[in-house]
């Protein structure tokens, strides 16, 4: 059995999306966080779409305002559990982003919700939280 070094949790990242999913990733990030006394962010990634750059700019501000919200209502999660995180939004590929992010921060750990997507809607479009799982440096908990 390899007894490799285990390094200790002081950084936690939470991406999230605003979903059930992803408020229950929060709750989790909270709690860990909080028993192992470590650093909490919280990612939000407003996803940028390809637009005519007048209707682009009038939809990114509607969806930054969103995704703001999204990470107000996350912070007050964390709070409940005695936690004051670092809020991040950022813009973009949401994979990309949270990978770009988890190279800055350095998070020991990655936790993210799990839309449930199924069928050929997953097979076609694939999973952000698989996604992420798959190509992090770090380990990756999808919670459900």
């Amino acid at each position: 059995m390899n007894q490799g070094k285990y390094e200790a949790i002081s950084r936690i990242l939470v991406a999230i999306d605003g979903s059930e999913a992803s408020n229950k990733a929060v709750a989790l990030g909270a709690e860990m966080a909080k028993s192992m006394a470590a650093q909490l962010a919280i990612l939000h990634v407003v996803e940028i779409e390809e637009l005519p750059s007048l209707i682009a700019e009038a939809e990114d501000e509607g969806e930054e305002e969103m995704g703001q919200m999204i990470l107000g209502d996350a912070a007050k999660i964390s709070k409940v559990y005695g936690v004051e995180p670092t809020i991040v939004l950022r813009k973009g590929h949401p994979v990309s982003q949270i990978l770009h992010y988890a190279d800055t921060y350095r998070p020991q750990l990655i936790i993210m919700g799990s839309r449930g997507r199924t069928g050929a809607k997953k097979a076609l479009l694939g999973s952000k939280s698989s996604a992420v799982s798959r190509r992090a440096k770090c380990s990756v908990v999808i919670v459900r």
